[in-house]
């Protein structure tokens, strides 16, 4: 069963934090002695992924610095003053505190007194839960301008990831938490006000989520040691069977667009397999699909924000642009959203 709802807002303004420094793939492994240990070549991760680097905070640095960076990029592309934001969720993985919500901790950075504000997790799937619930406040008129955003630090999970391997020789092991190897540090934001049209802004958005699948990819609480676990071909064989259908009912049997409308097509980027993957089951030409993953990694929830970004700093976007987005997050979690590019 699919969450269906037409959109009633758009986006104002998008930002995004990255830190500076880099790191290899190729590093990684070979920090981790790869090849002596679980006899895997150095470059076998870049391969399969096709990330050949990502960025890392520097120390110190906590998910609502890099939040609150975005958002007030978003907000000065957006023209909107801290006064005037109503609400803020925040979104990502990783958080300030269990307590309070990183929401009020970006709320004292920004200055936005006015603002209601919460978090909303939801593994990688997070930032379009919020962007889901924050159009919600804006069709029943109790947020005119909100904020969804999110800071993301996943060479967290790379660190604890490379200590685990540092004790262990079992291949089994290292391929359990590979994943936590392509998981890089950003912030993204978006600032969504009501749309000015029918016609333009978030035109629908369908979600979904299949809970029989939670165990195929788990990250254990953070009292413990933390570890991020995947099945990767399973997860990913999986999300794209759901995918594949939720495209037909939402793109064709609810928004009634065709492929050739297209400008962009966007999707959660674990690897670069995912861009064939996604074209072979949908026809979209990967050349719509923007691609950020293989200097940036697997951005958690930071993925759809930052793409979006990239778009519009590059100005590939003009007025009437038919955009497409597709979210997914272990759980298994997915969304699917249909945009007419409205900004300003």
């Amino acid at each position: 069963m699919y969450t269906y709802t037409k959109g009633h807002s758009r986006i104002a303004g998008t930002g995004i934090y990255l830190p500076e420094e880099r790191v290899t793939t190729r590093g990684l492994l070979r920090e981790i002695d790869s090849k002596g240990k679980f006899g895997i070549p150095e470059d076998w991760l870049e391969r399969v992924t096709g990330i050949s680097e990502k960025r890392v905070t520097p120390s110190g640095v906590l998910p609502s610095d890099m939040a609150t960076a975005a958002a007030k990029e978003a907000m000065e592309s957006a023209e909107v003053c801290r006064q005037q934001i109503d609400a803020i969720i925040y979104t990502g993985l990783a958080r300030d505190y269990l307590e309070p919500a990183t929401a009020h901790v970006v709320q004292a950075k920004l200055g936005a007194i006015n603002a209601t504000v919460f978090d909303v997790s939801n593994a990688c799937h997070g930032f379009m839960n919020g962007v889901h619930i924050m159009d919600s406040l804006i069709a029943t008129g109790q947020v005119r301008c909100g904020l969804v955003v999110t800071g993301e630090q996943g060479s967290l999970l790379t660190r604890r990831a490379i200590e685990a391997l540092g004790k262990t020789a079992d291949r089994n092991q290292f391929q359990s938490v590979a994943a936590a190897l392509t998981v890089g540090d950003a912030g993204g934001a978006v600032v969504l006000k009501p749309k000015r049209s029918p016609d333009a802004g978030i035109v629908g958005l369908m979600l979904q989520s299949q809970g029989q699948h939670a165990a195929l990819c788990t990250v254990s609480d953070h009292t413990s040691d933390g570890l991020m676990s995947a099945d990767m071909p399973a997860i990913i064989e999986e999300t794209a069977k759901l995918m594949a259908k939720m495209f037909n009912e939402c793109m064709y049997g609810r928004l009634h667009w065709q492929v050739s409308q297209l400008t962009k097509y966007l999707i959660h980027q674990v690897g670069s397999r995912a861009f064939q993957i996604y074209s072979r089951l949908t026809g979209v030409p990967t050349s719509l699909m923007p691609k950020t993953v293989h200097v940036l990694g697997n951005l958690i929830t930071a993925s759809i924000p930052v793409g979006i970004h990239y778009c519009v700093r590059n100005k590939e976007l003009n007025a009437g642009d038919k955009i497409y987005v597709s979210s997914t997050g272990s759980g298994i979690s997915l969304s699917q959203a249909g945009l007419v590019w409205d900004a300003g």
